[in-house]
């Protein structure tokens, strides 16, 4: 009887798809030398970028043999996993172009600082480009603000960290994102695989001001692990929290979608496992406009790569 393959670890939220269609055209033809010249690249930055997504996932998905390779158990576990997520890629040209049509006018869109640089800003030209005729308007703002614009009809749609509460509202939920400990490189705990909250009560915590959800997130996960730490310091803005962090002026838990700006510092997952939903919310209404409509279709489209 065949051995039943191991649950594949779970994908970085930030991972770059490339490393994915790299990881498999080695798999496909069992060479990384085949693959450099299928993907038009040189065979070592090809050997340095499947290292990278080995490292990212914490576990080797080729056995390198004397004179072949082959897929560890985990890279077997993983391949229909990498496979599906590059066709999800690969259809949402097709879906943004079957939308197209009549598709014109303004849209608001808000959201929160934690997700605009994020998730939003980095996936947003490939909506601009499927509608050119859409008049697209960017906010970004706190929960609270957000949540009032909608309200008012300033906004069209929000993103931002779900559930909320409010008067009229339609929410859905997108995916959910861990939230991990962010110390600094020298940190003693900066090479640990996970940390109990506990173990920082010495520290002294960031978190962002009074209106953004992910203050609030971050409060609730300490409370949950019953740590209090040593202080507390307040932000505006997200950036300057991963600052203080490489002077080591403190620690902070933050998203994972965060971890290309966490240069200097070090994420780490949480015993205490949290995490935040991703969602959006509209006002409720009769008739949605158009390009309300696609655009909520291109979210839960590119939601599913972040799943």
């Amino acid at each position: 009887m065949a051995s039943k393959l191991p649950t594949p670890p779970p994908l970085p939220r930030t991972l770059d798809l490339r490393l994915l269609d790299y990881f498999c055209a080695v798999a496909r033809t069992s060479s990384f030398t085949r693959a450099a010249d299928e993907l038009g690249v040189a065979q070592p930055s090809l050997s340095e970028q499947i290292k990278k997504l080995e490292i990212a996932l914490g576990a080797p998905l080729f056995e390198r043999l004397s004179r072949r390779i082959e897929l560890t158990p985990l890279g077997e576990a993983l391949l229909p996993k990498a496979r599906a997520l590059l066709e999800e890629a690969a259809a949402l040209p097709l879906i943004l172009e079957s939308l197209r049509e009549g598709v014109r006018g303004d849209l608001r869109v808000g959201a929160i600082p934690t997700m605009l640089p994020y998730f939003l800003a980095p996936n947003l030209r490939q909506f601009v480009d499927s509608f050119p005729e859409v008049n697209l308007h960017l906010r970004e703002a706190t929960t609270p603000d957000l949540i009032e614009q909608i309200q008012d009809g300033v906004l069209d749609i929000a993103i931002l960290s779900v559930p909320v509460e409010g008067q009229g509202l339609v929410m859905s939920e997108l995916f959910r994102e861990p939230l991990s400990l962010a110390v600094p490189e020298d940190h003693p705990l900066a090479n640990a695989e996970k940390v109990d909250l506990r173990r920082l009560s010495t520290e002294r915590l960031l978190v962002l001001k009074e209106g953004h959800c992910l203050r609030d997130e971050t409060l609730t996960v300490c409370q949950r692990a019953r740590v209090k730490f040593a202080g507390q310091f307040e932000a505006d803005q997200f950036a300057s929290i991963f600052e203080l962090i490489r002077s080591g002026f403190g620690v902070s838990i933050v998203p994972e979608m965060a971890r290309p700006s966490a240069q200097g510092c070090r994420l780490i997952p949480l015993e205490q496992k949290a995490s935040r939903k991703i969602g959006f919310i509209r006002l409720e209404r009769h008739y949605i406009s158009k390009p309300t409509e696609a655009f909520i279709t291109y979210l839960r489209t590119l939601a599913k790569l972040y799943r």
